[in-house]
């Protein structure tokens, strides 16, 4: 058992420290991939029915119901607080903690190098191991919530429902049909005259790598290839290339370069940019704070060399801290405070604080060569709803007080008459962004949807598009979109897109998706080329959430638009045969992703099931641990 009870803790890490190869239980054999699945789903499910009983503010176990004062006495409570403190010292001390590492790292090295193994561990056990002792076994959540020795309890269950329901109690009633957005782009279609636009650069997921090096293996089975560590190439076809490769490597500054070259170049350059994060390599295991900051300036270097005047708003990504995805709200974060001396020039003094703090801010628009009026700026850090972020075990209850920081931005913007485009890195609802977070989210997107021009975020690697709906998931109120990577990690071509956003509303009206053919580039035609705009492609009236959802019918019902979309999204990589998905199944299966906004929600759409201990343990793991909100009872 204490064999399997590793192998558990190990699968969770590596999953978390996003580890291919690992991220499932296929480096254990048959047997013990049945053992491990049937103990993670019994305990899951028992966690589930658990938490339940815990709703009311007793213990997950119930036991105090069942006992009483024989089990909820001042000696159990005594004996209980006393205790823990000893199990802290056996488990989170020098000696132990490390032999723990060491042997998750051996199980991990049947599948990749020990030293790969062995750096992410460590990475992940500074942060897990304290954590877990300072909270899930802290006196207070162990004696009252945990076990229910103690009588008081120090933590109830936060009910999203209570949340959303206050959330929504003073909608106002012209919002109330949840039109309000679909009335706006039927008001521009009416127009008779020309309209003014703006362009705006959506650009995410660089992953820049130093190290990458021409003619080395571009299908090593490590993490990242395409490195001189990794020898060369066997044959022709597995060389990393000049301009990159289609395998899991990240780019060359030769390539990231070229794109602001050619953004530079371009005969309408971008008025403004949204940076959604992710400038590092994919070595998870082999970074630090100064190096992940090092890859961050360079890219802002890049910016500012090529599009000097051009305002950036950025956000940070997931694979900007140290160690990859955690963050603390409790504390300075090192890389924040790093990045934020670098990106201050584009930053007004009271967003540089509260990024500095937070890593969020709001900020007036600015650029164009005169002010965009009554139009801002939401960039949120997604690191508190980051079902990765392990210090999220003992930050319970909206981290960093973003959720309440937006609620209070929407105030102000409703009675100043604003208006604002949010940004971000991890998009809520999907399946990293935990659903206790997303659900509140999603309320704030209903109650405020006047104030919202658009959702852009990045992360997936992929073009994309999802609803968002109301709170009942039955109107599709607005959309959130990704541009695509400019790594080619995860076999796509290099992407980023241009908006066209009208001047008068603030709406998108247009994308325009640009690539550059990683295949074609190495054969000596490096060139960016417009690949489509997404309103022609797909032949939609406009950029409306109706005429979205309007297409997540077509996905479902007409055959080859599914097809299609899934070939558009990595940069048409491969030929469109490459990207069957004419199938029943496979076309509701998209249907499922875009048109529902909660990932539970698409799960149910599909007729998976929300927690899949056996095929998705992490991420389930992740959402039984990290959910739901909980209250602080004194």
């Amino acid at each position: 058992m204490g064999k399997i009870f590793i192998l558990f803790i190990a699968l969770i890490a590596f999953s978390h420290a996003e580890l291919k190869g690992v991220q499932d239980l296929k480096f254990l054999t048959p047997l013990q991939q049945d053992y491990v699945g049937d103990i993670s789903e019994y305990v899951g499910n028992a966690i589930m029915r658990y938490r339940e009983v815990a709703k009311d503010g007793h213990s997950l176990f119930g036991f105090e119901r069942t006992l009483g004062f024989l089990w909820q006495n001042p000696l159990t409570c005594g004996v209980c607080h006393s205790t823990l403190p000893a199990l802290d010292f056996l488990i989170d001390n020098s000696i132990v903690t490390p032999g723990l590492e060491k042997i998750i790292a051996y199980f991990c090295g049947k599948s990749l190098a020990y030293e790969v193994c062995l750096g992410a561990i460590q990475e992940m056990g500074s942060i897990i191991v304290p954590e877990v002792m300072k909270f899930l076994i802290g006196p207070k959540y162990a004696c009252s919530r945990l076990v229910g020795v103690c009588k008081n309890p120090h933590f109830k269950t936060a009910d999203p429902q209570d949340y959303i329901d206050r959330v929504l109690s003073d909608k106002p009633d012209f919002i109330k049909d949840n039109d309000y957005v679909n009335a706006q782009y039927r008001k521009i279609a009416a127009d008779p005259n020309p309209r003014k636009t703006v362009k705006v650069l959506h650009l995410s997921d660089i992953h820049l790598d130093f190290e990458y090096k021409e003619g080395t293996n571009a299908h090593c089975d490590e993490p990242l290839c395409c490195r001189e560590r990794y020898g060369p190439a066997p044959t022709p076809e597995a060389a990393a290339g000049k301009y990159g490769a289609l395998a899991d490597c990240d780019i060359p500054v030769i390539t990231a370069e070229s794109a602001f070259k050619f953004l530079n170049n371009m005969d309408e350059k971008p008025d403004l940019i949204f940076w959604t994060g992710d400038s590092t390599p994919h070595d998870i295991w082999n970074q630090t704070v100064e190096r992940n900051a090092l890859y961050a300036t360079k890219i802002s270097e890049f910016l500012q060399v090529h599009l000097p005047d051009v305002p950036v708003f950025p956000t940070p990504g997931n694979h900007e801290f140290f160690p990859v995805n955690v963050m603390s709200y409790d504390e300075q974060d090192p890389f924040l405070k790093k990045i934020a001396s670098v990106w201050k020039h584009w930053l007004d003094e009271e967003s540089f604080e509260l990024f500095e703090k937070y890593g969020y801010y709001s900020m007036p628009m600015k650029g164009m060569n005169n002010s965009w009026e009554n139009v801002r700026v939401l960039s949120i850090n997604t690191e508190a709803c980051n079902g990765q972020n392990w210090y999220l075990i003992s930050q319970t209850n909206d981290p960093g007080n973003m959720l309440a920081w937006m609620e209070e931005e929407f105030k102000k913007m409703e009675k100043s008459g604003e208006k604002a485009f949010i940004i971000g890195h991890v998009q809520p609802g999907g399946g990293t962004c935990l659903n206790a977070w997303s659900e509140r989210y999603r309320a704030l997107m209903e109650r405020y949807q006047h104030l919202i021009l658009s959702n852009f975020f990045g992360h997936t690697h992929s073009e994309q598009i999802s609803l968002i709906t109301d709170t009942k998931n039955q109107s599709a109120i607005h959309v959130y979109h990704a541009p695509g990577s400019l790594t080619t990690y995860s076999s796509h071509n290099p992407q980023f897109r241009i908006l066209d956003i009208d001047y008068a509303t603030g709406y998108p009206v247009k994308a325009h998706k640009y690539f550059f053919n990683i295949t074609e580039a190495n054969l000596g035609n490096p060139e960016w080329k417009e690949q489509y705009e997404l309103t022609e492609e797909y032949e939609m009236k406009d950029f409306s959430p109706e005429s979205f959802y309007n297409l997540t019918l077509r996905f479902r019902d007409v055959p080859g638009v599914a097809s299609r979309y899934k070939w558009n999204v990595g940069g048409r990589p491969y030929p469109l045969s490459h990207y069957n998905c004419n199938s029943a199944g496979c076309m509701k299966g998209l249907y499922c992703t875009v048109r529902n906004f909660l990932n539970f929600e698409s799960k149910d759409c599909r007729g998976s099931k929300r927690y899949d201990f056996r095929n998705n343990l992490a991420d389930s793991v992740a959402e039984i641990a990290l959910n739901p909100f909980l209250e602080h009872v004194e």
